[in-house]
């Protein structure tokens, strides 16, 4: 499929989004870069077909209603729109992704679910404590699972840090797989990403490849446990003892001549 915005333009005042055109399709990944709070969500909800633009157009190859358009753009992490509360657990986010996809959403389905992802280290943890690269990891892949999704549009990645050619391959993966891919990002990190993807032999980090997580720091801990070094005190607490027998020996010594006088 292909989606084409042509001159497309949405809202009011500082945020209202300025003529756009962009284009995504079938197994490739377009960046866009579009900067405010506001305009990131609003230039996704008119390529979801979720948004009538105030002017220009959207074209889709090939044809397909309004409502079908919505079923086949999933829109992910969108501010204000799709992004997970911030308080809510990462499992807890998924078992209501699973039940969105009409798929199995019991306990055990979700652990299975984050295991498959490389996640489940950060089941209890709240959303917005989530490395930003496993964030969209795992919040693309949950949309990717529902029925007829054939379009994803990742909203603002960056704006959670992380940094882009940690997260890029998460849309390189899927684009590899068949999936037209929109991501909406900052001046910054478009201009990092087209340098990198510029270069003969490209920067952008690995496929799938995850950041380093928290676990790994904590594993890390146990280094900290060579402590056994500061058992060597006991060293130091010896050398007093040894001091004290002269001593005691001399003492004896005096004792004895008085005895002899």
């Amino acid at each position: 499929m292909r989606i084409d915005l042509i001159d497309v333009t949405a809202g009011e005042g500082a945020d209202a989004l300025p003529a756009t055109t962009v284009g995504f399709e079938s197994g490739s990944v377009t960046l866009v870069a579009t900067e405010t709070a506001q305009r990131p969500t609003l230039l996704a909800l008119i390529a979801s077909g979720r948004m009538v633009p105030e002017q220009g157009s959207v074209t889709r190859d090939p044809e397909m209603s309004d409502d079908e358009l919505r079923a086949s753009v999933a829109v992910v992490d969108a501010p204000d729109i799709s992004e997970p509360a911030s308080g809510l657990r990462l499992d807890g986010i998924v078992q209501e992704e699973l039940m969105f996809a009409e798929m199995p959403s019991s306990s055990k389905a979700v652990l299975e679910t984050l295991d498959t992802l490389g996640a489940r280290e950060f089941a209890r943890m709240p959303i917005e404590h989530v490395p930003a690269t496993v964030r969209l990891h795992v919040l693309a892949e949950l949309a990717a699972m529902r029925d007829n999704v054939e379009a994803l549009v990742l909203t603002s990645p960056d704006r959670h840090g992380g940094h882009p050619l940690e997260w890029y391959p998460i849309a390189e993966g899927l684009a590899e797989r068949g999936y037209a891919v929109l991501v909406i990002a900052g001046a910054a990190s478009v201009a990092l990403l087209d340098a990198a993807l510029a270069e003969p032999e490209a920067t952008v980090a690995p496929k799938h490849v995850l950041p380093e997580s928290p676990v790994a720091d904590v594993i890390e801990e146990p280094d900290v446990i060579e402590e056994p070094d500061v058992i060597d005190e006991p060293d130091v607490i010896e050398e007093p003892e040894i001091t004290e027998e002269p001593e005691i020996v001399e003492e004896l010594d005096v004792v004895e001549e008085e005895d002899t006088k």
